[in-house]
């Protein structure tokens, strides 16, 4: 089979067997749309280990640093009207500034998985009790995911 279809074969596949583990025994805690975010960010990581290293790091940076943005916002005053929505849009503009120069680093290089990881954080509602562990799982499970379903792929296609 040719790279191509035994990926999407064995994407489609896995895809299939997670809905099932996820929506049907482990939502809410392992959240689905999450795992699919990172999984995909696997694939534009680069795949393999590397792609794996890169899309964890920086979905990890990104979540983490968008909760303590959350937390520094209500201990200063931060909020969503008036003045507190000021102070907010500094945090979270200095936030799109951190995840772009985290890029610096090799392992956080990979400027999409940050923002994922961002966006992880604020569509889960911005938890900084328990679900934020879960959004954490939610992100590892995804690239997991992702290379258990390159590996897969990769052992259906057929070498010329």
């Amino acid at each position: 089979m040719n790279g191509l279809n035994a990926i999407s074969l064995s994407v489609g596949l896995c895809v299939g067997v997670w809905c099932f583990a996820t929506l049907g025994y482990l939502e809410p805690k392992v959240m689905t749309w999450i795992t699919f975010l990172t999984w995909a960010s696997f694939f534009a990581a680069g795949g393999g280990t590397t792609g794996l290293k890169k899309a964890v790091a920086s979905a990890f940076s990104g979540a983490l640093i968008s909760a303590a943005v959350v937390w520094l916002n209500s201990q200063v005053g931060g909020g969503v009207q008036g003045v507190g929505l000021v102070i907010f849009s500094v945090l979270l503009a200095a936030l799109g500034w951190v995840l772009c120069q985290l890029s610096k680093i090799d392992l956080l290089s990979f400027i999409p998985g940050a923002f994922i990881g961002a966006a992880s954080f604020f569509g889960a509602g911005a938890p900084l009790g328990d679900k934020l562990a879960w959004v954490l799982v939610s992100i590892l499970c995804g690239a997991a995911m992702g290379l258990v379903s390159e590996k897969i792929g990769q052992a259906m296609t057929t070498r010329a």
